[in-house]
């Protein structure tokens, strides 16, 4: 059975996950460039919602998925990667302790041992990130919680309930913007526990563009307009960080990915849909061990460094990352997941074949 792709959605993950990096490689050198980049992460929680509900709503609400199978199909599709992520940032880790000190191996066993299971770390309270071998990590954590909940709660939620939770959780980001002066919160040791408040809305609203979608159209020009929208509004280079933020997840992101959700592509732009979609995860979750790199690389390059060499070191980087990210997909990812659904239906199989033997023994 053909199962049916949103291309365009696809695409927006990647064009969101390039945003990511190149905030992370600008950000080496300007920490005050691209404020609005972060919300990448907002977008990410919106397409979940909408993408966790379209494939699995009906069999949560029905009852033909139970909620062991949903949490084992999500943290397969998501775990591989994150696992060789956090690893390599600990193998960094490693290194640092042995060549520069000011860690002991005690510490990274802890943090790293927290980091394999995406909880937070405060092992190094001078550092700022809760996160410390693999920062991506973060948002994975509230990924998971978010979609443990929604496993939970689907077989009640009704549409008018659904918009209740999400009223309540608007008011609850709200809230969260303004204890802390903006919502990029939840990477951080101090400001961990926000990110609880920050993923609601997004990933509910999402679901709740899966219930209100219209039928697909192909329309190539608007789909192509649709990615530029999103690249120019992550891009944008100044601006209100915490009101327009806020305007950005409310209304902004919600209205790209209900309009990227009616619109289908032709084939050529649907391949590269396709290969944005591929690429957007490895290419988030990968690029914080490789942006260490990047970092003690800079450290031994001149200080006085020209605008055009700054400009192609990170274009270098970016590269760099990019082809990982692509590799890890080829050569670990895609045959991973393969082989854990051959595992998956080869379990469904057996167990379908031993119900028989055990209503013959009852």
């Amino acid at each position: 059975m053909k199962t049916h792709r949103f291309l365009v959605l696809d695409g927006m993950r990647g064009v969101a996950a390039f945003a990511v990096l190149i905030l992370h490689v600008v950000q080496q050198r300007n920490a005050e460039a691209l404020p609005f980049a972060f919300l990448a992460v907002d977008f990410f929680y919106i397409l979940s919602g909408f993408v966790v509900a379209f494939a699995y709503e009906q069999r949560l609400r029905s009852g033909e998925m139970s909620l062991p199978a949903f949490a084992w199909v999500r943290i397969t599709r998501l775990y591989p990667l994150v696992l060789i992520s956090v690893l390599a940032g600990i193998l960094l880790a490693v290194m640092a302790a042995v060549i520069k000190g000011g860690i002991t191996f005690g510490e990274i066993a802890v943090s790293g041992t927290l980091g394999l299971l995406l909880l937070p770390s405060y092992v190094f309270p001078l550092w700022r990130t809760a996160f410390p071998y693999n920062p991506g990590s973060w948002s994975l954590t509230f990924e998971l919680f978010v979609n443990a909940l929604y496993a939970v709660i689907a077989p009640f939620l009704t549409t008018p309930r659904l918009i209740m939770l999400i009223v309540a959780s608007a008011v609850v980001l709200v809230w969260v913007a303004f204890m802390n002066q903006g919502i990029e919160v939840g990477p951080h040791q101090d400001n961990f526990h926000y990110g609880f408040g920050r993923v609601l809305f997004p990933f509910f609203a999402g679901v709740l563009l899966y219930r209100v979608r219209r039928p697909q159209r192909v329309a190539p020009k608007i789909a192509v307009g649709l990615l530029l929208a999103l690249a120019a509004l992550l891009f944008l280079p100044k601006g209100d960080a915490v009101l327009i933020s806020l305007l950005y997840v409310f209304l902004f992101l919600p209205a790209i990915v209900m309009a990227g959700a009616a619109v289908d592509v032709g084939p050529r732009l649907g391949q590269a849909c396709r290969l944005l979609g591929e690429i957007s995860f490895p290419l988030y979750i990968l690029q914080g061990p490789l942006l260490r790199v990047g970092d003690e690389v800079l450290k031994h390059l001149p200080s006085g460094m020209s605008v055009p060499g700054a400009v192609l070191f990170g274009c270098v980087e970016a590269s760099i990352i990019t082809a990982v990210a692509y590799a890890a997909l080829r050569l670990y990812d895609i045959p991973v997941q393969r082989w854990l659904k051959q595992k998956a239906k080869r379990r469904a199989t057996f167990a379908r074949q031993e119900k028989p033997f055990q209503s013959q023994a009852s």
